[in-house]
Formats: C-alpha cells, structure tokens, sequence
C-alpha cells in the first residue's frame, strides 16, 4: 500500500513537470538566445511589418555592459513605409527608434528587411521583453 502511493505521488510529479514544460513554451511567442540562455519575447506588430529577425545579447556600451536588442523588419505591402519601433522591459525600461533612422526618402521598401541594433540602459539580461512595431504615416 505505501509503495503504491509513492508510486501515484512520483508520477503526478512527473506530469505536473512535463505539463508546466509544455505550457511555459507554448506561452513564449518568440525566444532569442542571450548570454545565459533563451530570452522570451512578446510582439505586437502591424498588418505591413513582419519581423523576421531577434537577437539579444550583452555587449559594452559607453564603458558599461548592456543589453542589446538586434531586430529585423520586413515590409510585407507593397507601398514603401516607415515604421517606429519600441522595446519594453518589464520593470519599465525601453528604447526603441525609427526604421529607417535617415535616408532620402527614409522608407523600406516593400519586400526588403532593415536589421538595426538598440543599446539599452539595463546591465543585465531581463527575464522577457516585448516589440511592437507600428506604421508611421505618409508624408
């Protein structure tokens, strides 16, 4: 009797793991690898951005290490566009800027990806973050 109910309290430990595995990654929308391991990410994007690449890492940044965020975007329409970029940690800290930052005129055009890279006053690797790219308006 006592061996059975170590039996039934190891397995519904073993499920209880295998069942927090499975819903921790179908939660993470995207994962990118940094120093220490994966970093979830979460993404709100608009209907002619696709983003097609993340990377985040540490690397030093006037004279301190910080993280860094490397993210691709495509434009999927068929009109040249612009788009605002914004990186949110969670305890409150962003960075962000604009694709393109500068050019004549400063748009993607469509089906070509911009890889930009954004330093962040943070000086280590946060548990998640999140992107959310938005359409600026033509002039």
């Amino acid at each position: 009797m006592k061996a059975n109910k170590v039996f039934w309290g190891i397995g519904s430990i073993l499920v209880l793991g295998i069942f927090l595995v499975v819903a921790g990654c179908a939660s993470m929308k995207g994962a990118t690898a940094g120093e220490k391991g994966i970093i979830p990410y979460t993404t709100k994007v608009c209907s002619s951005a696709k983003i097609t690449k993340v990377n985040s890492f540490m690397k030093k940044y006037k004279g301190a290490p910080r993280f860094h965020v490397a993210v691709g975007i495509k434009n999927i329409s068929s009109q040249p566009k612009r788009y605002r970029l914004h990186i949110f940690l969670p305890n409150g800290v962003s960075s962000g800027g604009l694709y393109p930052r500068k050019g004549k005129p400063p748009v993607v055009k469509p089906g070509k990806v911009l890889v930009q890279t954004y330093p962040m006053y943070y000086s280590k690797l946060p548990e998640k973050f999140e992107l959310v790219v938005t359409e600026l308006p033509q002039k």
